[in-house]
């Protein structure tokens, strides 16, 4: 898979924001994270009002696991140690199965 237009969460703020008190889910959001790690990069979906799909990536952006995860959901926290997570509009990560390979035009910094 390819993944274009997406919105780079790098920094503090945008990893906290997230999709919180947004209206709709159009664009896919990349979270990079400092370190890899399970319970660290663990996420919840609070103040989200709609399900997305979390994909989460090693280093070398291999899936790790595709979760369907709803609104206010406490947390989330992926199997293996993870360093990228995509959160994809509801439907988006269909087929994605552990060791595919993502593809990201541009790839970050």
């Amino acid at each position: 898979m390819i993944l274009r237009d997406y919105e780079l969460c790098d920094t503090p703020w945008k990893k906290f924001r997230g999709l919180m008190f947004r209206k709709k889910h159009e664009r896919p959001l990349l979270f990079v994270f400092d370190k890899k790690g399970k319970l660290r990069n663990s996420i919840h979906s609070f103040f989200v009002f709609f399900p997305f799909d979390a994909v989460w990536l090693d280093e070398e952006y291999r899936v790790i696991q595709v979760d369907r995860v709803k609104p206010f959901r406490p947390l989330v926290i992926p199997k293996k140690q993870a360093k990228f997570l995509v959160e994809m509009p509801v439907g988006k990560a269909e087929g994605l199965k552990p060791g595919e390979k993502i593809r990201l035009k541009p790839e970050p910094v």
